[in-house]
């Protein structure tokens, strides 16, 4: 090799460890910076005329895994759904109490069957009648809280989607920009390293609310479909998520005649169970209407029992209310299992309410009675605690048993209420050790190693060394030849 061969190729290796040492010195500066991918300086023999004739250098790159970054979005995706459903069902639950508590479904049903339990041993007392009364005021005022529960739990969902629709379309528009400025890097030979980490974050943005298929094909040229197949960008064209918000959502209201879905230019999207976007269009469509079913089942048995025990009401079918009405309709038909939104309308019978302008003393007669009769006549409000003991059947698609009696349809109510919370918080956790692992497997494939980076900057040193080296052995050589002429 020529002098002049050595000191070229000393250069250019001078220049490569310079070029080197400012991407490692960049690696350590962002070690601790989200999103951050560990750049590489690929290198490659220079060669001239087929000779080597030293290193060259091209664009900084990333130390980027597509696989494992596949691998943590599903399991952020996962994550995300499960925790929507989570923490929805634990407001939920919260609102409505334990079922050991005094204000469930169930302690009040037992209050009032307490209430009518001791009416019936002293009927004409006015005390034990109004105590009667009232835990049966408080039965009904617990149904609609519970259903009120219902009503703003599927409301917070709609609001849910609505965020996380405008955030997916945000995302996206941010994403075709970073595109489009990742192309001109591209085209003009420069790094995009930075560009393709802003969209990692983008791509992991969006995906824990809408999971996406990613199909990379360079540089403006990414495609993202859900996993249903419908395409929400494509070369940076972005195709929006459209969806109306409802601001407030009858516990009872049945999807889609009411409710908005999410769609794209009209298609509407098919979700799995992954990303929370799914978890809020599961929460207020199918979970939280079913516990909607379980209340309106409920009070459709109360009223039913108290129909049944009531001589005064007489046969027809329908029949007058008993103690227990729907204001918005006249009569009850028994064999009807119309109840939808009854735990939302159930009331006290006006006729044994004296605020309303009724008589305390219909507790022991009954509500159709026009008199006392006899004041220690207790065969109706023993015929109503048999009637509460009777088994019943309730509506299979409520996800309550086919038959069982009042009490036990609340206490059941309940339980499956806060069964389903407690199943979600289980898979919430097994899937949140299942997204960081997956997320761990990520970082350490292409997250920055200080201790890694600082090697490499010591084998930095040492090359540029050698090449200082080269560059003075050469020096010296040429010393010598200008000093024999």
């Amino acid at each position: 090799m020529s002098i002049q061969a050595a000191l070229s190729s000393a250069l250019s290796s001078l220049a490569a460890e310079q070029r080197q040492s400012a991407v490692l010195a960049n690696n350590i500066a962002n070690a601790n910076t989200a999103g951050y991918v560990r750049r590489e300086l690929p290198r490659s023999e220079r060669l001239v005329a087929g000779v080597g004739s030293g290193v060259s250098t091209g664009a900084t790159m990333r130390a980027a895994d597509a696989a494992l970054a596949a691998t943590s979005r599903a399991a952020d995706a996962s994550e995300a759904y499960a925790l929507r459903m989570q923490t929805t069902l634990e407001a939920y639950n919260s609102a409505i109490g334990q079922p050991s508590d005094e204000r469930s479904l169930s302690s009040r049903l037992g209050a009032f069957r307490e209430a009518m339990t001791t009416l019936s041993s002293a009927a004409d007392n006015t005390v034990a009648q109004s105590q009667a009364l009232s835990a049966a005021q408080d039965l009904v005022d617990t149904l609609h809280a519970m259903d009120g529960a219902v009503s703003d739990a599927r409301t917070q969902a709609d609001l849910d989607i609505a965020r996380d629709v405008e955030a997916v379309n945000t995302a996206l528009d941010r994403l075709a920009e970073v595109d489009r400025n990742m192309a001109q890097a591209s085209a003009r030979g420069a790094s995009t390293a930075e560009y393709e980490d802003q969209r990692d974050t983008l791509l992991a943005e969006i995906s824990a609310k809408l999971p996406v298929r990613v199909y990379d094909n360079g540089p403006g040229r990414l495609v993202l479909m859900t996993e249903g197949g419908t395409t929400i960008y494509d070369s940076t064209t972005v195709h929006h998520l459209d969806f109306t918000h409802t601001p407030s959502i009858p516990a009872e209201s049945r999807y889609p005649a009411q409710l908005s879905g999410v769609t794209v230019e009209g298609q509407k999207l098919r979700l799995s169970e992954s990303g929370s976007i799914a978890a809020s269009l599961k929460l207020r469509d199918e979970t939280l209407p079913q516990f909607s079913d379980m209340l309106d089942q409920v009070a459709g048995r109360l009223v039913d029992a108290f129909q049944e025990a009531d001589p005064t009401l007489g046969s027809t079918t329908p029949q007058p209310f008993g103690l227990f009405t729907r204001p918005t309709e006249a009569s009850w038909d028994p064999t009807s299992s119309a109840v939808l939104g009854l735990a939302r309308d159930i009331a006290i019978n006006p006729a044994a309410d004296p605020e309303q302008g009724g008589a305390l003393w219909r507790l022991r007669t009954g509500m159709g009675a026009g008199s006392e009769g006899l004041a220690s006549d207790n065969s109706f409000i023993l015929g109503a605690l048999d009637a509460m003991d009777a088994d019943r059947s309730y509506a299979a698609a409520s996800g309550l048993p086919g038959t069982m009696t009042l009490s036990e349809a609340a206490s059941q109510s309940v339980g499956l209420m806060q069964g389903t919370r407690a199943i979600w918080t289980d898979r919430a956790e097994t899937r949140a050790s299942l997204a960081l692992e997956a997320r761990q497997d990520l970082t350490n494939e292409t997250a920055v190693n200080i201790d890694e980076e600082l090697q490499r900057l010591l084998l930095v040193q040492q090359t540029y060394s050698a090449s200082v080296q080269v560059i003075q052995a050469a020096s010296s050589m040429l010393d010598e030849l200008t000093q024999i002429r």
